[in-house]
């Protein structure tokens, strides 16, 4: 049987040609040859929310900046709000990180068992009055009677006839759960309800800085000339002191992630705790991690 006749029909040496250079263009975008710039610029790039504690606020802001200036891509968004927010914002998927300036209670842990802590500094909590104060020094007693509303007097003191301006962090606070921790819970005492409240250390700073009978309590971090620190059973609130122990009001700040971080929360943990980031922590004036 005759077969059937086919009609083959060839390119011009020109098409084929401009076929060829089209399909190698093709297969180099597709493996990643010319396409790397792009994949590194992907790889480079990150976005993250660290949400919470006013006192790791500015660990966290100068890491942040300096991260993204030395990853070029990177966003890295911080913002305060306490550490109780800080913890319910990471555990919710709210934010990437969260930042603390206590351990979590127990009622946390219980609602969020996948919380994994990271401890990036050190840090004291410093009793301060205004710098025209003559008070230098208060015992540990003496703290608990102005905070729980026994002495409302400085005179009672050694100090003017005047009435003492008690100023506290809100509840949630995780510096006024150390200052709790440390100075009333011994006693099983509460903060008076005379009190005035200041929801961060920035607040409580320039509150005692406008009222010569006021004190207050921050994060050492956070001292200025605006305020002076008072000794505290004659012991000094200074990075030594708290990194000896001697110093009797101290925390480890935390940075948190619900479950292992994963690629870019570890990248930035682990800048964080690189010896740049820990001159960081010192540059701010908090204590590095051991």
């Amino acid at each position: 049987m005759e077969k059937p006749h086919t009609t083959r029909k060839f390119l011009p040496h020109a098409t084929m040609a401009m076929l060829v250079i089209t399909v190698v263009a093709a297969s180099l975008f597709g493996s990643g040859c010319i396409g790397d710039k792009d994949a590194e610029t992907s790889a480079q790039s990150m976005k993250l929310q660290v949400t919470g504690s006013t006192t790791v606020l500015p660990i966290a802001d100068e890491c942040a900046r300096v991260y993204m200036e030395t990853h070029p891509g990177s966003h890295i968004y911080v913002s305060g709000g306490g550490s109780s927010l800080g913890i319910k914002s990471v555990a919710d998927g709210i934010a990437d990180i969260g930042t603390a300036s206590r351990d979590p209670k127990d009622s946390e842990n219980e609602k969020y068992p996948d919380l994994v802590l990271h401890a990036v500094a050190k840090d004291g909590v410093a009793i301060i009055i205004q710098s025209g104060n003559p008070i230098s020094d208060l015992t540990m007693e003496e703290l608990r009677k102005i905070y729980t509303g026994e002495i409302a007097n400085w005179k009672d003191l050694g100090g003017v006839d005047a009435e003492i301006m008690v100023v506290s962090r809100e509840e949630g606070s995780g510096t006024r759960d150390c200052f709790e921790q440390a100075v009333l819970k011994p006693i099983k005492q509460e903060i008076t309800d005379y009190a005035i409240i200041q929801d961060s250390n920035g607040k409580i700073r320039t509150t005692v800085a406008g009222n010569k009978d006021a004190i207050g309590f921050i994060s050492l971090g956070y001292i200025n000339s605006d305020v002076r620190a008072v000794k505290l059973d004659d012991i000094e609130p200074t990075v030594e002191n708290v990194r000896n122990g001697e110093y009797a009001i101290s925390r480890t700040l935390w940075m948190l992630t619900n479950g292992d971080a994963d690629e870019d929360e570890q990248a930035f943990l682990n800048f964080v705790l690189s010896d740049a980031g820990q001159k960081l922590v010192s540059d701010v004036h908090f204590i590095p991690v051991e």
